[in-house]
């Protein structure tokens, strides 16, 4: 892919993420302070297992979930705030006394509940979503040219003439024909429904897309034209794509950067090539090794790498933190497991 991006102006930052769920005695800690930034017209790729918290954070940027903690801020404005992470630290400032603290976080939890007021998920035009399910995600009892307008109607929009054009437009921009318009969802094939569900998307011409595995409930055939569709639309609007999926290959095809979640945050973040390449923690190298390829002599020798949290690391005199063991290349380590990375690292770029 194209490193044009990285010229271009941030459009997307998310500060110390989190988003916990209450599960019984304690906190399911979904997304656990997770920071990133996506640049103007860069795909970023999400991988991870099911259960990492891939999902989750593309719906807490959207604001589908008030966040726990962190902020996310688009085109330089923040538009979400965690405000039970802030009352949590209130709380704690009070039993200590202190009384400058407590001050500070009280203007906090003021203006992020100003923010979180002002920018819902309904009013954050420019950020849309294509969901996982194209079954799911589409009311049945709507006709495609309802479902699609919806968007607009919501913003006001009134003019009856201008939403069937615009309906017209995106139906052909993503592959369908008016005359789909007036049909239901149950009368589509799967890759059809995911269509519809990217039209639905793109009708209020945003500018950042969050692509939540829209690949993962359709054969593969039509796989590669979904892929091929969304990389169209992305030249042809200009858009920004956060991309989670599951397939690793599809992500490297599609993606400008990966990051690799596991448990709720960021293990590892470079360019596609470079973690290919050169990848550091042990579980991108426990996803790697899991790729299988068309070739029985190389499915022959393939070796699984097993990744086990307990025999990988030592965090027992220092804890790990996200760090930039090479420009542009992140990893979740301590200070001796960043050191012993770059010489891997050196050692491979000497020998090549």
């Amino acid at each position: 892919m194209s490193n044009n991006y990285k010229d271009s102006e941030v459009l997307l930052e998310v500060s110390h993420l989190k988003q916990y769920f209450r599960g019984g005695r304690a906190d399911v800690k979904a997304v656990d302070d997770v920071s990133f930034q996506i640049h103007k017209g860069e795909v970023l790729g999400i991988v991870g297992e099911s259960g990492c918290g891939k999902t989750t954070t593309g719906r807490s940027i959207i604001k589908l979930y008030d966040i726990t903690g962190g902020k996310v801020s688009y085109d330089g404005q923040c538009i979400s705030v965690g405000i039970q992470d802030l009352i949590n630290q209130l709380k704690k400032a009070r039993k200590d006394g202190n009384k400058e603290a407590i001050s500070r976080l009280k203007s906090e939890i003021s203006e992020g509940k100003r923010i979180n007021k002002k920018y819902t998920s309904r009013n954050i035009n420019k950020i849309q979503m294509i969901f996982q399910d194209p079954v799911a995600s589409l009311n049945p009892r709507m006709t495609v040219r309802e479902i699609i307008a919806e968007g607009l109607i919501i913003r006001k929009i009134k003019d009856k003439d201008f939403i069937n054009k615009r309906v017209y437009e995106v139906l052909d921009l993503v592959g369908l024909v008016p005359e789909h318009a007036d049909r239901y969802p149950h009368e589509f094939s799967g890759g059809q429904r995911q269509r519809i569900g990217i039209a639905r998307a793109i009708v209020l011409l945003p500018e950042l897309i969050i692509a939540d595995e829209p690949i993962s409930a359709l054969d593969v055939s039509i796989q590669a034209q979904v892929i091929n569709l969304l990389n169209g639309l992305r030249k042809k609007m200009g858009l920004t794509i956060m991309f989670v999926a599951h397939d690793l290959s599809v992500v490297k095809y599609f993606s400008d950067r990966i990051a690799v979640m596991y448990y709720g945050k960021i293990v590892e973040l470079a360019d596609s090539n470079e973690l290919f390449e050169n990848p550091c923690h042990p579980y991108t190298r426990s996803l790697l090794s899991a790729i299988p390829l068309p070739d029985p002599h190389y499915e022959k020798q393939r070796k699984r790498i097993i990744y086990t949290p307990v025999l990988d690391h030592d965090y027992s005199v220092e804890s790990p933190s996200l760090r930039e063991i090479t420009p542009g290349h992140f990893v979740y380590c301590n200070t001796a497991e960043m050191e012993k990375y770059q010489k891997e690292i050196t050692e491979k770029t000497i020998m090549q």
